[in-house]
């Protein structure tokens, strides 16, 4: 055939599914390798912490899901404490001052301020009678307290944030939650004497080693800065930690009480604290 006779075709082909399947290809090479610089350089997925209102949702399916990213509902049970309250002030100064005055008897002298006052407290009880009858055991010491109702409303939390994180934040919670009733009952036995000084120090120290050790994984968990919304728990576990090393090397069966009273109260206000600054 000469070549003044072959015919030319020329196919048209449709590129907009191979640009379709580029643009996946790229952008799925992106998130890999943005995943990856962050796995390099210890960049952890966004934490959150809220209120929770229903139970804590399926996971979506995705087709680039969040490496390492859960989501958990925390709870806080209910308590109501009945704290004896020794006075109130305007200014911590006072309330610092009268504080002192209490300790070496054996009260808390816990100064707590919260909307509308810097309060010293001498100690906290499960049941208002408990109070009242510690009130009228003072009265009769020419000691005048009023009642202060300390109540911890039961609250669900929804966190999100890799499982190292959510694995701190409750066990932390867990602990202290329950911590309140221990170093109730621990002082009072003491007060009761029975428990000896020597025992009840041990049992606040021991609980101090828990609390750092829970202090020390919330920080790992958040690579050494916690979020800003758990420094208060952080700052929390530390008080108790200080306080189990400090009361070592006390010998006053008075100040040992003093300080298991104050770790209760401490611990008790704290989380209440904690979960009004989340409900508002």
């Amino acid at each position: 055939m000469r070549a003044d006779q072959l015919e030319t075709v020329t196919l048209k082909v449709s590129h907009r599914g191979a640009r379709a399947a580029l643009c996946l290809v790229l952008g799925a090479g992106i998130l890999l390798a943005s995943f990856c610089f962050q796995q390099r350089a210890g960049i952890l997925p966004p934490f959150s912490l809220s209120v929770s209102v229903t139970a804590a949702p399926s996971p979506a399916l995705s087709a680039t899901p969040v490496p390492q990213r859960e989501s958990r509902v925390l709870t806080l049970n209910e308590r109501t404490w009945y704290a004896l309250q020794l006075g109130a002030f305007t200014q911590e100064n006072s309330a610092r001052q009268l504080a002192q005055e209490y300790i070496g008897r054996g009260a808390a002298g816990y100064v707590h301020k919260d909307v509308s006052a810097y309060r010293v407290l001498a100690a906290a009880y499960p049941t208002r009678a408990e109070a009242q009858s510690v009130q009228t055991r003072l009265a009769a010491q020419h000691v005048s307290t009023y009642i202060h109702v300390c109540t911890q409303s039961a609250l669900s939390l929804r966190a999100g944030g890799t499982k190292a994180q959510l694995d701190a934040l409750e066990e932390s919670l867990n602990h202290l939650d329950a911590l309140s009733t221990k170093l109730f009952s621990t002082f009072t036995a003491l007060d009761a004497h029975e428990m000896d000084a020597l025992s009840a120090r041990a049992a606040l120290a021991s609980e101090g080693i828990t609390c750092r050790a829970l202090q020390e994984q919330l920080v790992r968990a958040f690579n050494g800065q916690p979020d800003t919304l758990l420094t208060p728990l952080s700052d929390l576990l530390l008080l108790i930690a200080q306080e189990g090393e400090a009361i070592q090397n006390e010998e006053s069966a008075a100040r040992t009480g003093a300080a298991l009273k104050r770790c209760q109260l401490a611990v008790t206000l704290g989380l209440i604290d904690f979960a009004g600054a989340l409900q508002n």
